[in-house]
């Protein structure tokens, strides 16, 4: 056995031993938020129905309804969410900078989105895993021969992670199921192993093996070369039925984004909203399904009738007569003998208890916070700020956690590959040597810069009455950095702003251009008061010195 595949399996095995406590948990959250994923514990036949266990489906549309939210907070399809700048934030003013980074971001929005890429498809996988099991998994690479990106979202139940020191996954070991046709065509009929080989020699090639794509740090290198072998992370696939090494290569980063809602000290795995709800969701299953029956009883109760009274069986369908002896009218009153059940069910009270449940979950996935109103009509501006600000202070802190795990990574990574490419073009020799960053312009973002803009707004309507008494007091504020905040908190384009040199030549050219003219207006006044004066007497001399700029004569 190779040395590499003995020293991965022996990993494995120990990642595997590590996640096992975690499984029963996955697959108790998946019967009740996410059925389809619910195959921890044994995958049933394909397509086979997953809800048999279910009586309600809040727990549900609360999953779905969140992973929503993430796309359309995070990542929405129909706005810009990222910007590409400097960390010298001067060389940003150029202007042929200013040009090749819009042009990149451009290109990286138009990349992200390409149907081929299936970014929208995969990107919502994984926002589902996150919300239900707290981690997801998406691959992020590239198409060989197409140009376009690839991504793809992997199950949990076949991933398997480690941590490096700084807290960030770094390791994943993927389990997958191929047939070994599908084997021979992503990985070479010449690279397989002796089982799956002896498989498509027998023809019988849908018979499926076992592969582990394992993907870590790679810390045995020669940094002089950067061909696969010396990448920063390796990529080993190996044969699982066979223990063979199918091919070794690399990545210049660590290919998958591994987003986990949160962590705890020592967990290499995410914990979800789901796990918060997990209590109220069986509750609520359970009071579900009483109440079914409760209804069902009410709706269609169970009758009461003497034995010896009825002639026949008693038929309860529509339109059924069950006949009774006319005698028992005389033993019991005048009363029918059959009657309905009466068990004493209170539904409205169950309704009620069901309601407070479901709301329990829903605001477990955070629909209290969402659905919250910041601009409705009759609000003051100082309520609207208000509700914005409550609105970051509980969702904000969630959103920055997956900006940090989730897009920021997602999105490095395939600047990383685009500027690799060559997609970008030539960049301005003026960011040789510069050190670009990502800005993340969600939703949440945005709406911190527009709770900033508010605070503009409340505060000069507030010092307004000062100003006019002393308009010295608007020398306190930055108007230059104000309108670029209002402008940037507005989701105006970068390239819709000037450079400020632009705008500091416009400016100079300005106060030259006023001085000129002032100059000018006083040497017409000094020309009219010298005929006006050389009109009236005055000694010819002295004219000729006032017209002259010198003093009067001695």
């Amino acid at each position: 056995m190779d040395d590499d595949v003995k020293k991965s399996l022996t990993r494995l095995q120990g990642l595997k031993n590590a996640r096992s406590t975690w499984e029963g948990h996955w697959q108790e959250l998946a019967e009740y938020f996410l059925p389809r994923r619910a195959d921890f514990s044994g995958a049933g036949p394909v397509g086979a129905k997953r809800t048999d266990k279910q009586f309600d489906g809040t727990p549900m549309l609360a999953a779905r309804n969140l992973a929503a939210a993430i796309d359309g907070l995070l990542k929405p399809k129909n706005a810009r969410w990222f910007n590409v700048r400097l960390q010298d934030g001067r060389a940003g003013e150029r202007d042929d900078v200013r040009r090749w980074l819009q042009h990149a971001e451009n290109i990286l929005f138009q990349a992200l989105y390409d149907p081929r890429a299936r970014f929208v498809q995969y990107s919502s996988e994984v926002d589902l895993d996150l919300v239900v099991f707290g981690t997801g998994v998406l691959y992020v690479g590239e198409t060989v021969g197409t140009g376009a990106l690839a991504f793809r979202a992997h199950h949990l139940k076949n991933s398997y992670l480690a941590v490096g020191e700084d807290g960030n996954v770094d390791t994943l070991f993927l389990s997958q199921k191929l047939t070994a046709r599908q084997a021979e065509q992503r990985f070479g009929r010449a690279n397989l192993g002796a089982k799956t080989l002896e498989a498509l020699d027998e023809n019988d090639p849908d018979t499926e093996f076992e592969f582990i794509r394992v993907r870590q740090p790679r810390f045995e290198r020669d940094l002089r070369r950067a061909d696969n072998a010396n990448l920063p992370f390796s990529a080993i696939d190996i044969d699982m039925e066979s223990e063979h090494k199918i091919a070794e290569s690399g990545f210049h980063e660590f290919p998958y984004v591994v987003p986990r809602w949160e962590t705890s000290t020592g967990e290499n795995y995410g914990r979800s909203p789901a796990m918060l709800a997990l209590p109220d969701a069986k509750t609520l299953n359970q009071m579900s399904k009483t109440l079914l029956k409760a209804g069902h009883k009410a709706v269609d109760p169970p009758l009461l009738a003497p034995s010896d009274s009825l002639k026949s069986a008693m038929r309860t369908w529509p339109g059924g007569i069950s006949y009774f002896d006319a005698g028992v009218l005389t033993s019991s009153g005048g009363r029918v003998p059959i009657q309905p059940l009466t068990t004493g069910a209170n539904v409205p009270l169950g309704r009620e208890m069901q309601k407070d449940v479901r709301d329990q979950i829903w605001n477990a996935f955070f629909r209290n916070i969402m659905s919250l109103p910041t601009d409705q009509p009759g609000m003051t501006a100082t309520e609207v700020l208000e509700r914005k600000q409550e609105f970051i202070r509980v969702i904000g802190p969630v959103f920055g956690r997956l900006e940090a795990d989730y897009t920021g990574p997602l999105v490095e990574r395939v600047f990383a590959i685009l500027m690799r490419a060559g997609a970008f073009g030539e960049p301005p020799a003026a960011l040789l040597g510069e050190t670009l960053k990502f800005e993340y312009v969600s939703p949440i973002s945005k709406a911190h810069k527009l709770v900033e803009v508010g605070a503009y707004t409340k505060t000069s309507a507030e010092l307004a009455p000062l100003a006019q008494a002393d308009p010295g007091v608007l020398d306190n504020f930055d108007s230059d950095r104000i309108a670029r905040g209002v402008a940037e908190a507005n989701g105006m384009p970068l390239d819709w702003l000037r450079a400020e040199e632009a705008i500091d030549g416009d400016r100079q050219g300005r106060a030259e251009a006023e001085a000129t003219e002032a100059a000018k207006l006083d040497a017409e006044r000094l020309a009219s008061g010298a005929a006006k004066l050389g009109g009236a007497g005055i000694n010819p001399d002295i004219l000729a010195a006032l017209d002259g700029g010198g003093g009067l004569p001695g």
